[in-house]
């Protein structure tokens, strides 16, 4: 008889941490069946990303069974940009970095900020097992309420007043938010292991964090590499990362690759090689082995013929001064060329800054690249942190039809 997989319902809030972590140790050991970690509906989480994420992870009881005995957890890929995918992780690749990222014999006390419904969210409660210690979860997981830098800051001093070993894993929108006031700075400060993932760290961003004495750990993986297994370039022990070419698409390989995908075969063949997982991004690996990430393999579009990268306009868009957040997207045109349309959120309502980008992205990447530029209050996320791309290329679509 395979192995059970049950669905495990995540609340937004620190009830969702308490009731997946006793499942996820179960899973972990054998004792209980493998999980699917699944949202719930809230405020922040709709009902159309819920139920992409249960065809994903196809759990229940008229489910086909496992594609392997061993398989622990079948984690949702984000969805940021496509259909989720679930991805079937065992207990070993799931454990197999924790004690290069815990230390051996360390004990720290983890703060969760990401929700347990994604593999950053979820690795933070691994270690925490591996500890020995209940994380201590952030009062807005999940979408609970608004992630402040005054709910941060509770979590932290909870956690410090256990050990002064304090460690939490964030995504740059988080970090951007707790150093823009003090209280969220002084947290960060007290955090002697800061891992920042999910989407790209900008420069500036990691900067401005040195220059108020707050030291960022950017990392690199997947879901399918059980999260994050490249620290600030470099890959964990065990782990291997090659490109093909220079630049080129960067495969991964080591004890953190999963099997697979839930249910997609094809998928599965193609993604996971003799290499290990090929990844759609495209980076570098020096001679020493660093691994330097420079944007998505398909991250390319064609506008009056020239080739043009969105990741390549968000950098600089990044790095001015009164843009507090950026994301590009494209959308086909009415010509049958790719539009691309960048969103951007603005520190002190900073005049002409629409126009100010046009012309700096112009000016460092040539005027195919100038996007069409629209100021919004907050960019929107999904569960897990990252930039909701697809309703961004809805929003503008809509802004096109409305001018």
């Amino acid at each position: 008889m395979s192995r059970a997989l049950v669905r495990v319902p995540v609340p937004p809030g620190p009830e969702g941490p308490a009731r997946l972590l006793p499942a996820l140790a179960a899973a972990l050991d054998g004792s209980g069946p493998a999980i699917a970690p699944v949202p719930t509906v809230s405020a922040t989480v709709s009902n159309d990303y819920v139920m992409a994420v249960l065809a994903a992870v196809l759990a229940g009881e008229d489910a086909p069974p496992l594609e392997s005995e061993d398989v622990a957890v079948v984690m949702a890929t984000s969805g940021s940009t496509g259909d989720p995918r679930g991805v079937l992780l065992t207990g070993p690749q799931l454990t197999s970095m924790t004690e290069a990222v815990n230390g051996r014999g360390a004990r720290p006390q983890w703060v969760a900020a990401l929700p347990v419904t994604s593999m950053g969210g979820v690795n933070v409660l691994v270690r925490a097992l591996a500890a020995g210690r209940v994380p201590v979860a952030v009062s807005s997981i999940g979408g609970a309420a608004p992630f402040t830098s005054s709910v941060f800051a509770d979590a932290v001093d909870a956690a410090a007043g256990i050990t002064d070993d304090v460690r939490v894993s964030l995504v740059p929108a988080q970090v951007a938010r707790l150093l823009s006031d003090d209280r969220g700075i002084a947290a960060l400060r007290r955090c002697t292991s800061i891992l920042v993932g999910g989407s790209a760290l900008r420069a500036s961003l990691r900067s401005a964090a040195g220059d108020l004495g707050v030291r960022l750990t950017p990392t690199y993986g997947a879901t399918e590499t059980a999260g994050g297994c490249v620290f600030d370039g470099r890959p964990l022990p065990g782990v291997t990362v090659t490109a093909a070419g220079s630049p080129g698409a960067l495969s991964i390989s080591g004890p953190c690759v999963a099997r697979g995908y839930r249910h997609e075969p094809a998928l599965t063949s193609a993604a996971f090689t003799g290499n290990g997982f090929l990844t759609a991004d495209l980076g570098e690996v020096s001679a020493d082995g660093t691994v330097t990430v420079l944007g998505r393999a398909d991250d390319v579009v064609v506008v009056h013929g020239i080739n043009v990268s969105p990741m390549a306009v968000e950098r600089v868009l990044g790095d001015l001064p009164d843009v507090a957040a950026a994301a590009t997207v494209t959308i086909d045109g009415v010509s049958g060329e790719p539009e691309l349309h960048a969103f951007i959120e603005v520190r002190d309502s900073a005049p002409g800054t629409e126009e100010a980008v046009r012309v700096a992205v112009g000016r460092r990447l040539g005027s195919a690249a100038r996007p069409a530029v629209h100021r919004v209050e907050r960019l929107p996320h999904l569960p897990n942190g990252k930039v909701d791309r697809r309703l961004l290329q809805r929003w503008a679509g809509e802004t096109r039809k409305d001018g």
